[in-house]
């Protein structure tokens, strides 16, 4: 039975020797990568510079999928969607607990399930992913099972797993078809309440089996922590070093500190390590006093009495401020951008009994690509409101949002492109 597409609402538009090795040359990406083999068991690709301002990418969309104006009936809100290998969209609405699955130019194919229990329902979507088989694999959490549908989106069949935890994007998976889940790995240490995040795979039948425990890198914990009768409440600033890692589609982690600009590819055979010298970028009084005062805020919530002590808020960003991967393997780093300060009329309102609403937010949303093998690709720029979603070549898919923060789903190339 062919699907036919539903007519609603919206707007769609389209537009290695064992050597040190020479730089190689800059051509497009502005600047060059060397590469050191002389480690028996990792290469090391070094990049020094800043890209000059003629060799940044901007985007260019080819396919905007959005609700037609003072209409939310296509969908209301979206977090997460996933691309097939064909370009066909699973976008997950939130507000409705929809999937709607989408072809390459922006058709609506049909809507998959609604809130609820049963088989193919939804009450929560922790992460999804489709896997090389062309199913997509779905994590809801409040019904405690992953559940799957076809590649024309009929539901197929769930696993149970272990209730009483939850994370947003919680599901990965490999070339391979390795599904994996994203929990507590290790026993919880000074300042954690869970412990670190890791993998936990799934065999055939949909049991953890086990661990994958992202590398150990060091970095500098800058936390604030509140307790009171049986309570715990633990945050940190909005621009704290942080340890981020992701599964590459070829089977192995790869991880950042992120005070350093050094991204740790664990693959086999031997490790990939990217240095690149991050500029320091300045955090001002003003961002940092509104940082404490949603710190006391929050850590309030639990003790009233708890005042603001420890270590001083940041005042540099992290060189790297994000870590994605795409399915084509390439690395995109995310880096760390000056701050500029929202206009007042664009402002949350301040409200009594609330955090004190955002002032400051990063001036873009900046990524450097790179190969696999760690070369250098370039810098790219998106909207600055864009969530990355997933990436293949010299195109990139990602949210986007208006100015009444209603999301626009995005597939758009790169210009010019990477090579």
């Amino acid at each position: 039975m062919l699907l036919r597409p539903l007519l609603v609402p919206l707007v769609v538009s389209l537009g290695i020797a064992c050597v040190e090795r020479a730089p190689q040359p800059t051509d497009a990406a502005g600047l060059a990568t060397s590469f050191d083999s002389t480690r028996t068991d990792t290469v090391v690709a070094r990049v020094t510079g800043a890209v000059p301002p003629e060799a940044v990418r901007r985007v260019v969309d080819e396919l905007r999928i959005a609700p037609a104006a003072d209409d939310t009936s296509l969908f209301a809100e979206v977090f997460e969607f996933d691309v097939t290998a064909d370009g066909q969209l699973y976008v997950f609405d939130q507000a409705n607990r929809t999937l709607i699955l989408f072809d390459s130019t922006g058709a609506v194919l049909r809507r998959i399930g609604r809130r609820g229990s049963g088989p193919g329902e939804f009450a929560s979507n922790n992460g999804m992913v489709v896997l090389p088989d062309g199913r997509l694999a779905l994590w809801d959490s409040q019904n405690a099972r992953v559940s799957f549908f076809t590649p024309t989106g009929d539901f197929a069949s769930s696993w149970v797993v272990p209730a009483g935890f939850s994370t947003g994007n919680g599901l990965s998976a490999d070339a391979s078809g390795q599904l994996l889940t994203t929990r507590p790995v290790t026993a919880p240490r000074e300042g954690e309440i869970i412990g670190r995040m890791g993998l936990r795979r799934f065999d055939a039948n949909g049991a953890l089996t086990d661990s994958l425990i992202p590398p150990d890198l060091p970095w500098s914990r800058v936390v604030y922590v509140a307790r009171r009768e049986g309570s715990t409440s633990a945050t940190g600033p909005t621009h704290a070093p942080r340890l981020i890692w992701q599964w590459h589609p070829d089977g192995h982690f790869v991880s950042v500190s992120t005070e350093r600009y050094v991204i740790e590819s664990s693959r086999p055979g031997r490790a990939l390590r990217i240095e690149r010298d991050g500029p320091p970028i300045a955090v001002s009084d003003a961002e940092r006093a509104i940082d404490q005062a949603r710190i006391t805020f929050q850590l309030r919530n639990v003790d009233p009495a708890w005042t603001f002590s420890g270590p001083p808020i940041p005042s540099e960003k992290p060189p790297v401020a994000g870590l994605n991967l795409a399915r084509d393997g390439r690395i995109w780093v995310r880096v760390s951008v000056p701050s500029v300060e929202i206009p007042e009329a664009e402002r949350d309102p301040a409200q009594e009994n609330r955090a004190p609403p955002r002032q400051h937010r990063d001036e873009s949303v900046t990524y450097e690509v790179f190969e696999a093998d760690g070369r250098f690709l370039g810098r790219v720029v998106l909207p600055w409101r864009a969530a990355w979603m997933q990436a293949d070549g010299n195109q990139v898919w990602f949210i986007d949002r208006d100015e009444d923060g209603l999301p626009a789903v995005v597939r758009a190339r790169i210009e010019p492109a990477l090579r």
